[in-house]
C-alpha cells in the first residue's frame, strides 16, 4: 500500500511539473502585458469590433480589407522582463478603396506559439487603442508581405 501511495505521489508531481499552466506563468522574468503597443487609428476604426466605423465580421473575413502579421522578431529585455520584440504590420482598406499599411515593433509575450499552418511561430501582444486607453490581446502570425 505504501508503494502505491509513493507511486501515485510521483505521478501527481510529474503531472504538475508538466502542466502548461505552470510552465508559462508570469513573473519577474516573463513579459506579459506591455501597454505602449498602440493600434493604428484607421485600422482600429474599421477592423475592430469596438471601432467607430467597424465593417462587421462578414466583410473583414476578406484578407484584403483588414489584416495583420509579422515578418521578424528577436528577444529583448525591458523593465527587467523578457519580451519578444516583433515587427508587426497592419493593413486595411477604407471605403474609398484605398489600402493603408502601418508597421511598428511590438513587445509581445515572452512565449512563441506553434502555428499549425506555418513553420514559424505566432506571438500574442497586449495592444492599446490610444484614444480610449482600452487594451486587447492580438495574435500575430508570420506572413511574407506581398503588396
Amino acid at each position: 500500500m505504501r508503494s502505491l501511495m509513493v507511486l501515485l505521489g510521483l505521478l501527481a508531481a510529474m503531472m504538475l511539473v508538466a502542466s502548461p499552466v505552470l510552465a508559462h506563468q508570469g513573473g519577474p522574468h516573463h513579459g506579459n502585458k506591455y501597454s505602449k503597443n498602440y493600434y493604428p487609428n484607421g485600422y482600429f476604426n474599421y477592423c475592430e469590433p469596438d471601432g467607430a466605423k467597424y465593417y462587421g465580421k462578414k466583410k473583414i473575413s476578406n484578407d484584403k480589407l483588414c489584416g495583420q502579421s509579422y515578418t521578424k522578431y528577436h528577444k529583448k529585455w525591458i523593465n527587467g522582463k523578457k519580451y519578444y520584440y516583433v515587427h508587426v504590420y497592419y493593413w486595411w482598406e477604407t471605403p474609398d478603396s484605398l489600402t493603408h499599411m502601418w508597421d511598428d515593433w511590438y513587445y509581445c509575450k515572452y512565449h512563441k506559439y506553434a502555428a499549425a499552418d506555418s513553420p514559424k511561430p505566432y506571438f500574442e501582444a497586449w495592444v492599446t487603442y490610444k484614444p480610449t486607453g482600452n487594451h486587447y490581446w492580438e495574435s500575430f502570425f508570420y506572413k511574407k508581405l506581398e503588396f
